[in-house]
């Protein structure tokens, strides 16, 4: 089974690029890598939220405005995880190194479905790096409050699979991938404190309206990537540029 790992924290304590900090971070993240990596089928780490875009839809034209959806509450990364069990997915969970951050941790959600269509060859996102002078690939976080539309094999998660479906079409080859996840009570958080691993039922932050689940869009300029994100169903897509290894 598929598991979607959203990693959490307080970007302004995480460390920074050049800074011995950042080295022992990216060393947990390599490690965590070559000892899981049959079991990563993707996952990236996210610039900062000052680079972040929310894109809210409705009546009208689309409301564009800078900054995460969600000021408390700053996903700084994701992983999609392969496990025979939710004890397997948190036994992986836990060796991530966000989840011994001082406000983060690792929220768990079994995926619907998930797919992958980046060409042949196209990199598979890292867990760290740092930016180069490319356009980056975005990740559109799909948030809103729950509804009946989030609980497969209801009419309304149909309707919304088919406008999804739709969606894909016509992004084309501008979409790389997308994850849909179940409900949020299936959610699992994952924290590690002084070397404790501390399992609880529910979401990383309750307050939060859900991510119902996320895209994955081609390398493209900031503007075209809001112009794709304003096309997403849903009601309102968090845009976040992907941070790259350098070569």
């Amino acid at each position: 089974m598929l598991y979607l790992a959203l990693l959490y924290g307080d970007q302004d304590q995480t460390a920074k690029p050049g800074t011995p900090q950042w080295d022992q971070e990216l060393a947990g993240y390599v490690t965590f890598g070559e000892r899981n990596g049959a079991a990563i089928r993707g996952g990236a780490a996210l610039h900062e939220t000052p680079h972040a875009v929310t894109v809210r839809t409705g009546a009208g034209e689309p409301l564009v405005t800078t900054g995460p959806f969600a000021e408390t509450t700053e996903v700084i990364g994701f992983y999609v995880l392969e496990a025979d069990s939710l004890d397997d997915a948190i036994e992986m969970a836990r060796q991530i190194p966000a989840a011994e951050l001082a406000d983060g941790g690792i929220e768990l959600r079994p995926v619907v479905q998930a797919y992958d269509s980046r060409p042949e060859g196209a990199p598979v996102p890292p867990p760290m790096s740092a930016p180069d002078d490319a356009p980056p690939r975005w990740l559109a976080l799909i948030h809103g409050k729950e509804t009946e539309g989030d609980q497969p094999g209801t009419a309304a998660w149909d309707e919304g699979n088919a406008a999804h479906g739709a969606f894909s079409e016509r992004a084309g080859d501008a979409l790389w991938g997308g994850v849909a996840v179940h409900p949020i009570a299936t959610a699992t958080t994952v924290r590690v404190r002084d070397g404790e691993v501390q399992v609880t039922d529910g979401p990383f932050a309750e307050g939060a309206e859900v991510v119902g689940g996320l895209y994955l869009f081609a390398p493209m300029e900031r503007d075209r990537a809001v112009a794709l994100a304003a096309d997403v169903p849903g009601e309102a897509i968090e845009l976040r540029p992907i941070m790259e290894f350098g070569s």
